[in-house]
């Protein structure tokens, strides 16, 4: 019961330490840097409980996380390609120029991709 008890109050440290050495290495490539932080924070949110040991493991509904994660990251792939030069009128709403934005989303995508792996089963 002692070791759980440190295991919960340890790991977010650990893995805001991680976090924190991580992050700054990203920031140099461009567009993706917000992708990989975003993707990098979400994981580290969806793993946060479960090493900590304070979730279950299964969720009958995680799969469906499926449908919400290729929307967002059709959605990041359009942003990526408009700032490329592509751009398709239609889809002019979802361009950014924000990596706040482009970070933020890919966050989401990140916690829904790890939640949906670690829960479908």
């Amino acid at each position: 019961m002692f070791l759980r008890k440190i295991t919960v109050m340890f790991v977010p440290i650990v893995l805001l330490a991680l976090v924190c050495a991580i992050l700054p290495a990203l920031d140099g490539l461009g567009f993706f840097s917000s992708v990989a932080k975003g993707v990098v924070l979400g994981a580290v949110l969806a793993l946060l409980l479960p090493l900590s040991g304070a979730s279950r493991r299964r969720e009958p509904f995680g799969v469906l996380l499926w449908v919400p994660l290729t929307l967002i990251a059709m959605v990041v792939l359009y942003q990526y390609l408009a700032t490329c030069g592509t751009s398709i009128p239609v889809l002019a709403l979802l361009e950014t120029t924000n990596p706040q934005i482009v970070h933020m989303e890919c966050t989401f995508l990140g916690f829904m991709a790890v939640t949906c792996i670690r829960t479908a089963g």
